[in-house]
């Protein structure tokens, strides 16, 4: 399969780039410039032409086109594009000169990329990206790997939940939902979380993460602590969520949902400027979700609303306000632990003696998460090469009730229900950073430079309690099923101490620096440092208030890296150092010392090529990594089992393919494939030489066709057909126990209608009616085939 997906991809950009080498270089003269909207932004899918020689290019994402080999001489420019005024201009073209010739159009951004959208030109192709590099960088401009799932490949999917978001991202796949906000899923090898939003910590708590107010979702692969540091990334990488902004036009639409499993979600997003000027621009998003299960018990019911105000001050200040809040009630947790021992038998999910359509926990059983944000960004532009971000947030998330999971006993004929009641959980982040960016010349060499500090601070409380609740017969639960709610379980928990932690504050202080210097117009190298103070003030007693088991970090994490066009803005080499690591707390050993540990540290080498060809048209990247963690924590067996020391190591090594394009007007594909070998070194004898049940299955492939009919009586009408793939997963893997979840493959399509006015869409999800499973140490069952159908008024 690997092998396979590899050549495929490789082949595909072997044959479409090869024109854009064979035609880089140029003779004679040329015409080159920069197209921006009427508000100042690139003016991409332009049309730049030379009407005396039939002769013309396309604008790329940065607004950027050139003609070359022009014989000297007198011509007229001219661009065009739907939606937009034409314009012409008179130019002298000379040999060995490039005339330089810019274009202001009649529209603002957010209209071109209306029209953009409507004309079907490589809709899931993304452009710069201000937050990945935490600087404005084209993709071909950064030696780190990330893939971009645009908006509108959430609307061709009718994405509902932010899991199914993220099966568009090649190496990716859902491990745990719901024990976080966003669920836990593998990446080159490592469990990692969503916790950015544009690029600032954004999620805090449990429950659901609302698609409504999401512009598009960029995951950032390798381990990234040079600029996020430790408390945000995993070393497979990290995922950041880009909202939706306020613009300068009045526009909204209103859209409602229905499927089976009881799903019924109500949308708005409405737009529109508060004054005369628009200067003061406003946006609304929002959703009502209710979504049942396919089980025989099973729900998540909330209401997101995401409030956002910009207002530009004067011509060097812009403010930005936005907010979110978001009250759930769900019974979506659900994990059934399997005893995977050789004592069993049991060796993945269809030797467990188990009916995976029941749930065995009722809808009694609710837990109700909380969440309110508040995020301002404060831009001043000191000159045209100088600009400052100033950004606040703050965090509050609240839950409250009950939760389970099941264990699946020795004998594979009954389970046993563990469950949790919170009374309460609270969480409060504050988060202050400050990024200062440049963009100048030494001499003849162009910097782009970022400075950047950081104060982020986390407080936590909880009062919650525990117990094995009771036995179930797997083949017979009878009664003893709904037994399980809220109110019976407060009722089992009156004799159990419930356990209360006072709060527990942790302050991270930050600083750091990148600068990407351009050594040629072809030749880009990345250097940065990320310098991070842990502060953990401990866990304070609820009855004295006194703080214990604090302790403190220093750690450094750099980030290097080379970029060569080998076609200039076209295909590029590239290769990067990087780091990530994580704050160890110290041990107390059992002869009563105390053992102070360093920081975990993740480095990664990765290298490999990035197309971007055919103003966008065809996009993609192919790149190995090898990845080493060092400083483990474990275990001094076999001479001091019950002693810890640090100098356990795991690796991660793999191979990652992604390719967006665009062949013809209306069609478009997305696809990945991913391949990852990873394992223990020096942890246990147990766990030496063994995948980590965390790093998820070996393989994993994805992809998405989409095409819309252009022109005539069934313009509008659009088809869209894709899947997932994944390897076997051995969720318990070691010398002793082993299970392992079978591979799968799940197909899913839709068929829309798309007018000016309204948007008609079905999906059918999981067309095959596959059975399968996903987890991390876990055996979690997936929906089977459902429909589901939304329609959408445009105003």
């Amino acid at each position: 399969m690997k092998h396979l997906s590899l050549l495929f991809i490789s082949s595909v950009l072997c044959l479409l780039l090869t024109p854009e080498i064979m035609f880089a270089q140029s003779a004679g003269g040329a015409v080159r410039g920069i197209i921006t909207t009427s508000d100042n932004k690139p003016a991409s899918s332009i049309t730049i032409q030379i009407e005396q020689l039939k002769r013309g290019a396309v604008s790329d994402n940065n607004g950027r086109y050139i003609i070359n080999k022009l014989a000297p001489g007198h011509y007229v420019l001219k661009i065009s594009s739907i939606g937009i005024a034409m314009q012409e201009k008179e130019i002298i073209v000379s040999t060995g000169e490039t005339t330089e010739e810019n274009f202001t159009i009649n529209i603002t951004s957010q209209q071109l990329q209306d029209v953009i959208v409507n004309t079907q030109q490589a809709k899931y192709h993304a452009g710069t990206s201000n937050d990945v590099a935490k600087m404005p960088l084209k993709n071909l401009e950064n030696p780190q790997v990330y893939t971009t799932v645009t908006s509108a490949l959430l609307k061709d999917q009718q994405i509902v939940t932010y899991s199914d978001a993220l099966k568009n991202i090649p190496g990716v796949i859902m491990q745990l939902e719901n024990n976080t906000a966003g669920g836990s899923v593998t990446s080159r090898g490592f469990p990692t979380q969503s916790f950015l939003r544009n690029g600032v910590v954004g999620i805090g708590g449990d429950g659901n993460i609302d698609v409504s107010n999401i512009e598009s979702i960029e995951a950032i692969k390798g381990p990234s602590g040079a600029l996020y540091g430790s408390s945000l990334i995993s070393y497979g990488g990290l995922f950041n969520i880009v909202t939706k902004k306020p613009f300068d036009t009045f526009k909204g639409e209103a859209g409602y949902t229905w499927g089976g499993y009881g799903l019924s979600r109500f949308t708005v997003d409405v737009n529109t400027p508060l004054n005369a000027d628009k200067t003061l621009l406003f946006r609304l998003n929002g959703a009502i979700h209710h979504e049942g299960s396919w089980q025989d018990a099973g729900f998540a019911s909330y209401e997101f609303v995401a409030p956002s105000l910009t207002y530009k001050i004067d011509d060097k200040n812009t403010l930005e306000l936005e907010g979110e809040y978001q009250n759930e009630r769900a019974n979506s947790f659900y994990r059934i632990f399997i005893d995977g021992s050789y004592k069993t038998g049991v060796r993945s999910p269809k030797d467990v003696n188990i009916d995976w359509h029941r749930r065995f926990i009722g809808n009694g059983l609710v837990l109700k998460p909380k969440q309110a944000k508040l995020f301002t960004t404060l831009t001043h532009q000191f000159s045209k090469q100088w600009v400052s971000r100033t950004n606040f947030t703050y965090l509050s998330s609240a839950e409250s009730g009950g939760n389970a999971y099941m264990s699946v006993l020795a004998g594979n004929d009954s389970l046993i229900r563990n469950a949790t009641y919170y009374d309460y959980y609270k969480k409060y982040t504050t988060d202050i950073q400050e990024n200062i960016n440049g963009d100048f010349h030494i001499g003849s060499l162009r910097n782009r430079t970022l400075i950047g500090a950081e104060v982020y601070s986390v407080t936590t409380k909880a009062s919650y309690g525990s117990l094995a609740f009771d036995k179930l017969s797997l083949a017979n639960p009878g009664v003893e099923y709904v037994k399980l709610s809220n109110t019976t379980l407060q009722n089992a928990l009156l004799d159990v101490p419930f356990i209360q932690t006072g709060s527990i504050l942790t302050n991270t202080y930050s600083a750091y620096v990148q600068n990407v210097l351009n050594v040629t117009d072809r030749l880009l190298a990345m250097a940065s440092v990320r310098w991070d103070y842990y502060d953990y003030k401990g866990q304070k007693s609820v009855i004295t208030e006194e703080a214990t088991g604090g302790y403190h970090q220093n750690a450094f994490s750099p980030k290097f890296g080379l970029v060569y066009q080998i076609v200039k803005d076209k295909v590029s080499l590239f290769g990067n150092y990087m780091n990530g690591f994580t704050n160890v707390a110290p041990v107390q050993q059992p002869d009563g010392s105390t053992s102070v540990f360093k920081p975990q540290h993740a480095n990664q080498w990765e290298g490999g090529v990035k197309a971007d060809a055919f103003n966008g048209k065809l996009s993609g990247s192919i790149s190995y990594y090898d990845i080493k963690v060092s400083n483990v924590v474990r275990s001094d067996a076999p001479d001091r089992p019950t002693y810890q020391v640090q100098n356990g190591t795991q690796y991660s090594k793999g191979l990652e393919a992604q390719v967006t394009a665009n062949p013809f007007a209306g069609f478009n594909i997305i696809a990945g494939y991913a391949y990852n070998n990873s394992k223990y070194e020096k942890i246990s004898t147990a766990l030496d030489g063994f995948r980590p049940s965390s790093a998820g299955p070996k393989n994993l492939a994805n992809a998405w066709l989409s095409y819309r009919v252009q022109t005539g009586t069934l313009q509008g009408l659009g088809l869209g057909f894709g899947g997932n793939y994944a390897s076997e997963n051995a969720v318990i893997n070691d010398l002793d126990d082993y299970y392992v979840l079978p591979s799968f493959t799940t197909l899913n399509a839709s068929l829309s209608y798309d007018k000016k006015k309204y948007n008609i869409t079905c999906k059918v999800d999981n067309l095959t009616n596959k059975q399968y499973w996903v987890g991390w140490g876990t055996t979690i069952p997936q929906m089977p085939r459902r429909f589901s159908a939304s329609f959408t008024v445009k105003f």
